[in-house]
């Protein structure tokens, strides 16, 4: 039987009880959705090809699944080694989440953590095969993920995200790819029917922004939009008219969303779009209520209240790819995941002063309280938020109590109380760690 024709009958099979979300037999070039992360890909003669040496090359789909889906991957291939991640957190940047590995005929499940180290909870040796193609299959049920290989299930593991994305690799050696499937019972949400949800999304949060005791924003640029939602967990209103949604801040009674091209200001009452020609993608908003910064790719952009520009920097050694920024009376403090490092800066002339690490793993969030003059920093590679009082970390906060932070993406502080806002739950937390709480969880 021809490949046409199998893969044919394949996706007929699927298609009687699933709905197809993705699917490739790479009968020509790479498709538009695949990025090339790392390593070199081809297609030769309807297979994907890649070779590894020393070092994994990793393929990912420009395909979100959406949260608490239940869902299938299919895959055929020839070669020593396989990997798919899946449930990924992003495949640009944050690339943790699941992953099963075939490598020496033998089968492995675990963790990409977020440095790219693989941690491995379980592994089982294969029967010998003599199959030119093998199949792996992930079945995602219930926050769970049943691991076949051949058509038999050999593994189980807990799903660490709900949500995400999906990456194909290659470990060592040269592996060939005969097809790619994505399927699920489920009729596929995409961002634009996520939108019109009447619930709150837990899922994909960019920033966090405290408006007053009892209500909270959260900003998602993978779904473009605004959420604003209660302590009780209603949503209360959504703006979903964005192009994108990064940066996000509550200031003199609005909402300040970054977009692309602008910063909208939402007010009850009316939309005022400022700022229009002097950031194009502007994923940190933070006022002083002397100045606006706002981080706009890697430049810190400085503006009066008005939004006339004051100035603006880049520091290409220090401050490689910027999170978040906040400050004192003197000094600019900005986040750098990359570096993992908090780069310090001289208010007056912008000028870099000194490099706060050691602490950090991977901090992207972080804000100055006044009242203990300490600097809270929300790290997703240490899973916790910490206190940081001069050079000195004084306290940690990882939630414990409610099976930990899994990735503190964004932090707001208010009234005493940290907002963190996580994959998926948010929880509040006095600034002395003592009391916490789950405000909404998914």
């Amino acid at each position: 039987m021809s490949k046409f024709f199998l893969l044919l009958l394949i996706l007929c099979t699927e298609l009687i009880s699933q709905n197809i979300w993705f699917s490739d037999d790479f009968s020509s070039s790479l498709r538009s959705e695949w990025i090339e992360i790392s390593g070199k890909w081809s297609v030769e003669k309807g297979r994907l090809l890649s070779s590894a040496v020393g070092k994994a090359n990793y393929l990912g789909l420009n395909f979100v699944i959406p949260p608490r889906s239940n869902y299938k991957i299919k895959l055929s291939f020839s070669g020593e080694s396989a990997i798919l991640m899946f449930n990924l957190y992003d495949i640009f940047t944050w690339m943790t989440g699941n992953f099963v590995k075939f490598y020496k005929n033998a089968l492995y499940t675990g963790l990409i953590e977020l440095n790219g180290d693989e941690k491995i909870n379980r592994f089982v040796s294969l029967p010998s095969s003599r199959k030119n193609f093998n199949t792996i299959e992930v079945i995602v049920s219930n926050g769970r993920c049943s691991i076949y290989f051949n058509e038999k299930k050999y593994l189980e593991e807990k799903l660490y995200f709900e949500s995400g994305y999906v990456a194909i690799g290659v470990g060592e050696g040269k592996t060939e790819f005969d097809y790619f499937i994505i399927s699920s019972n489920e009729r596929y949400k995409n961002a634009d029917e996520l939108k019109k949800l009447k619930e709150p999304i837990i899922d994909h949060i960019s920033s966090i922004a405290i408006i007053d005791s009892s209500r909270f924003a959260l900003s998602s640029d993978v779904y473009s939009f605004v959420q604003v939602i209660d302590t009780a967990g209603n949503l209360l209103n959504k703006f979903a008219y964005l192009r994108w949604s990064g940066g996000l801040m509550y200031y003199n009674d609005g909402l300040y969303i970054g977009d692309v091209g602008k910063i909208v200001v939402v007010y009850p009452k009316r939309t005022m779009q400022v700022a229009q020609f002097m950031v194009k993608m502007p994923n940190y908003i933070f006022s002083d209520r002397d100045k606006i910064y706002v981080i706009d790719g890697s430049a810190v952009k400085i503006f009066t209240q008005d939004f006339r520009l004051v100035s603006s920097f880049t520091d290409p050694d220090n401050l490689k790819f910027p999170t978040a920024v906040a400050s004192d009376k003197y000094n600019i403090y900005c986040a750098d995941p990359t570096l993992g490092h908090i780069a310090v800066y001289s208010k007056s002339s912008n000028k870099f002063l000194r490099s706060i690490k050691g602490h950090f793993v991977a901090p992207v969030d972080l804000k100055y309280d006044s009242v203990s003059n300490s600097i809270y920093v929300a790290d997703v590679g240490l899973k916790a938020v910490v206190k940081v009082r001069g050079e000195k970390v004084e306290k940690t906060f990882k939630a414990d109590e409610f099976g930990g932070l899994k990735f503190p993406r964004s932090i707001d502080l208010k009234y005493g109380m940290i907002y963190i806002a996580d994959a998926d739950k948010v929880v509040s937390v006095d600034t002395t760690f003592t009391r916490a709480k789950i405000v909404l969880k998914r």
